[in-house]
């Protein structure tokens, strides 16, 4: 694996080009965008692989000209994984829907990711594009703890609308935690009129 400040400082000549210079690749048919995950460090370089190899299939698969740019760099390190930033780019003169392609391909580059162990996301959210996968990666009760948080903060539904997959208002809980019965195995102090 290359490693060194050189590689990072090509890394981010990568990133500089295809966030600054994309109105102008866009008119040459060229649509370009970076996606991240992160990993244990035992299947950074087989998920690196698995995802080029998905998206060069999918690419292969719609008839799509040319051949699709991918490429990938750790860009940050922990004691028990990395974050993996890819980019995707592909020639789009003569597609028809050219942004709902690159969307459907990075749909499954991230199926990729999640069947190779990788997480849905490291820092840049779900939101609208990776809500869908919510529940592959929550289970029902987290789901549920998530939408009753966003009617406690949001009960309008006016932030982030459906970027989390809750897409109307929240019915409340009925009662209170005070209302909740005990469990035996409940360590908590016993409600009381002096301790509420």
């Amino acid at each position: 694996m290359a490693a060194g400040s050189d590689n990072g400082k090509r890394g981010y000549q990568l990133t500089y080009g295809i966030a600054y210079i994309r109105d102008f690749i866009m008119r040459k048919y060229i649509l370009a965008e970076s996606f991240e995950t992160s990993m244990p460090w035992d299947k950074v370089i087989p998920l690196v692989d698995r995802v080029k190899a998905r998206i060069t299939e999918e690419h292969h698969k719609r008839n799509l000209p040319g051949v699709p740019f991918i490429t990938a760099r750790v860009t940050q390190i922990y004691d028990t994984g990395a974050v993996v930033y890819f980019y995707f780019a592909f020639y789009h003169k003569g597609v028809e829907n050219p942004s709902e392609v690159y969307a459907d391909i990075e749909r499954a580059a991230r199926d990729e990711i999640l069947n190779a162990g990788g997480s849905l996301s490291h820092h840049h959210g779900i939101g609208h594009l990776r809500k869908d996968f919510l529940p592959r990666v929550f289970s029902n009760a987290a789901l549920g703890w998530n939408r009753q948080l966003k009617n406690a903060v949001d009960p309008g539904n006016n932030f982030g609308t459906g970027s989390q997959g809750i897409t109307e208002p929240v019915p409340t809980l009925r009662g209170t935690i005070d209302d909740a019965p005990a469990t035996a195995g409940d360590q908590t102090t016993p409600q009381t009129e002096g301790n509420r």
